[in-house]
């Protein structure tokens, strides 16, 4: 049998195992809390507890726009162009019928205007006139313009009227007679629509009904 010396190692060799050291029972009930609050306690994460940066704007930089040469469109030349072509037809025409117009309008109001049958026409063309100027104010403003219709077409109807009834009991005379204010109407007429022209109206675009959730 071995005996116990034989495990022994030689002399100034270290041993191949160490004992067992004995459990240190030195630990305080405090070094028992502290592991314990330790492993219970929660784990925050790393970049929860690091404030957020914001992110890096780039400085904006203003540029001063030039302004642009706001361009007149040909058709709105030739409007306006066309316009005046029709305010000066229709001014000659209104005044060269008033012209005819005042011989027999005077002859008729002369039994009874006496001396004042050279201004008796006024009353008949002034209407006329103011009538015409409403409408075409009424017209460049897009404003309702029938108050101003209805007296010049009234005024007309009376012109046309009286001056027939003044010529000759003929076709060819009461044609003559009944023209110019006839014509000046239609002129007129034919100049407030070329005003309404020059600013067309504007396209509406219907709103978008919200859809019930």
């Amino acid at each position: 049998m071995m005996g116990p010396d034989e495990f022994a190692p030689p002399p100034g060799r270290p041993p191949d195992f160490y004992p067992e050291a004995e459990p240190d029972d030195t630990r305080t009930q405090g070094d028992f809390d502290a592991e314990f609050e330790y492993l219970f306690q929660p784990q925050v994460p790393e970049e929860a507890s690091l404030p957020a940066e914001p992110p890096a704007v780039p400085p904006v930089k203003h540029r001063r726009r030039r302004p642009r040469l706001v361009r007149p469109r040909w058709s709105a030349v030739v409007g306006v162009v066309i316009t005046g072509i029709t305010s000066a037809v229709t001014s000659t025409v209104s005044v060269l019928g008033a012209l005819v117009s005042y011989g027999p309008l005077r002859q008729l109001a002369s039994p009874t205007a006496h001396e004042l049958d050279w201004s008796w026409p006024l009353l008949v063309y002034g209407p006329w006139l103011a009538g015409a100027l409403f409408v075409l104010h009424a017209t460049a403003h897009r404003r309702p313009t029938r108050t101003g219709w209805i007296a010049v077409s009234l005024f007309s109807a009376i012109a046309v009227a009286l001056c027939i009834a003044h010529a000759p009991r003929t076709v060819t005379a009461s044609a003559t007679a009944g023209l110019p204010p006839f014509s000046a109407l239609a002129s007129f007429l034919l100049l407030s629509r070329q005003i309404a022209l020059l600013r067309p109206a504007q396209v509406k675009i219907p709103r978008q009904r919200r859809r019930k959730h």
